[in-house]
């Protein structure tokens, strides 16, 4: 079961006393009987008292409770440390339970920190005489087992110990030893005495509260029953109302016309949904078309906006085209009195340059024509391109106004607004546009008969810087009246370029002829 020490021989009592030392530091802790009760296999604890007083040790750590299902389990245990080094030795209990197999005070040690030595030579180590091993897993007996098998345990190992010590040593039993064990058996007695007392004492304290708890209980049961008796007749008075107005309902003509009531208002309230879902679609139908019209509504808006923009530039492009209309005519004017001046200098001279040059007219002449002829055709070309983009204006805006009539029946009072607005606004346009055509035929007559009136009788000839002095002012009216054709572009451009070369080649021949004759 445990760890079994060899006694050590003793003559007698006095060589029995052992002084239990601090392993480590050798300092004496207490001497007494070398008998010892062993726990488990690392622990032990003296098995009677201590000579002298009590044992050298101090305790140090917070106190605790033993493990559960061990020995200690129940008591209270605080460190024992050497007083000295401070070492730890062991555990000392300082409460146990009663009738407890430890003691108040009692000191466990552990084996491999002490040392044992004889008290009369303290140089001889001594083994420890084991009288008792107990398990430290286990429970400790009930009082009862431990009383009656005490005495047989104790005999038996006190025949053990006697064959043995006859054996070894034939005085090994000193009185000593059965003093000891009177008594630690003298005190086992008085425990287990007081342990009755107490029992009894605490069995008369039970019973007495068991008789207490009984009475609360059996008055809590007559509370119960009472209540439930009161809870019954209260269930029968209801139960008795209950069929008394079912009764009362079912025999009253109230009830059915209220339940023919209900189940109109049944009816009318589903009507009422069905009417109220079917409404509700159609609210959600026109709010979409709703919504498509103003959307289209709002695209009409900003398509009128972007006419009107267009109708408003292109006001100002004939404005400024009409402003320009005086010059034009002017110029025609000009080019007329020059085509008459030519004519008239051809019929005057007309011999003598077909004695110079027959058939053929001077090159700044043919320049002077042909840039006329293209100021002539440039103006015409313009009218044709204003009057064709006001037609093209005049169907966009058509076509506007008949898809927004399409797309919405509610907008015909604004579309026929619209329309006789543009129309009067095209009436008012046309007919500013001819008076101002009639105002400018009128201005071209009179220029070109206050023209005619002043012409001169012979035309100058006119010098290289002069002629290219009229192709610029003719390249830049041509390119401010022409600068959206490309094709009338390039034709000027190689007109002119044949036109600069030709009348720079004529004008140096006719120089040289000139000075030749003079």
């Amino acid at each position: 079961m445990g760890r079994r020490f060899r006694v050590s021989p003793a003559i007698d009592g006095t060589m029995n006393l052992v002084t239990c030392k601090c392993a480590k530091c050798n300092h004496a802790l207490g001497s007494m009987l070398n008998l010892w009760i062993q726990i488990g296999k690392r622990y032990m604890t003296p098995a009677t008292h201590v000579r002298g007083g009590s044992m050298k040790i101090i305790t140090s750590g917070i106190i605790r409770e033993g493990e559960p299902h061990t020995l200690v389990g129940d008591c209270e245990l605080q460190d024992s440390v050497c007083a000295q080094c401070h070492t730890t030795l062991g555990q000392k209990c300082l409460r146990t339970p009663v009738n407890h197999v430890l003691h108040d005070g009692q000191v466990i040690f552990r084996i491999a920190s002490i040392a044992l030595k004889r008290t009369c030579d303290l140089r001889r180590k001594v083994e420890p005489r084991i009288k008792r091993v107990l398990p430290m897993k286990k429970q400790p007996p009930s009082e009862n087992e431990r009383v009656n098998v005490l005495p047989t345990a104790r005999a038996a190992h006190d025949s053990s110990e006697s064959t043995t010590s006859e054996s070894n040593a034939p005085s090994l039993c000193s009185f000593e030893e059965v003093k000891a064990e009177m008594a630690a058996q003298r005190e086992q007695i008085g425990r287990i005495g007081a342990t009755g007392m107490y029992v009894v004492a605490n069995f008369e304290t039970a019973m007495s509260r068991v008789d207490r708890q009984l009475q609360e209980l059996r008055e809590s049961i007559e509370r119960v029953r009472n209540g439930r008796d009161e809870q019954h007749a209260e269930i029968r008075a209801l139960q008795k109302e209950l069929l008394d107005t079912q009764a009362n309902c079912l025999n009253s003509p109230v009830i059915e016309r209220l339940d023919q009531q209900l189940q109109t208002t049944d009816r009318i309230v589903s009507e009422l949904r069905l009417a109220l879902d079917q409404r509700r679609s159609n609210t959600e139908t026109l709010h979409d078309r709703l919504t498509i019209v103003q959307r289209n509504l709002q695209e009409a808006r900003d398509e009128v906006a972007n006419l009107r923009t267009e109708a408003s530039m292109s006001k100002q492009i004939l404005q400024d085209y009409i402003g320009e209309i005086p010059e034009c005519s002017y110029g025609v004017s000009a080019l007329r009195r020059e085509v008459r001046q030519l004519r008239a200098e051809l019929s005057l001279n007309g011999e003598q340059i077909r004695s110079d040059v027959p058939g053929v007219y001077s090159f700044p002449e043919i320049d002077i024509l042909s840039s006329s002829i293209r100021k002539i055709g440039n103006r015409t070309s313009q009218v044709e391109s204003l009057k064709l983009e006001f037609e093209l204006f005049k169907t966009r805006l058509q076509r506007l106004e008949a898809r927004s009539l399409a797309s919405s029946g509610n907008c015909d009072k604004v579309a026929s607004t619209m329309s006789a607005g543009t129309i009067s606004s095209e009436a008012d346009e046309k007919s500013g546009y001819d008076n101002m055509m009639t105002r400018k035929r009128t201005l071209t007559n009179t220029t070109d008969n206050s023209a005619l009136n002043t012409i001169p009788h012979k035309r100058q000839a006119l010098p290289p810087s002069a002629v290219d002095s009229a192709v610029n002012i003719d390249r830049s009216l041509t390119d401010k009246h022409c600068g959206t054709s490309p094709n009338i572009r390039k034709m000027v451009a190689r007109t002119v370029h044949w036109r600069d070369r030709a009348g720079s080649e004529q004008y140096s021949t006719s120089r040289g002829k000139d000075e030749r004759v003079g």
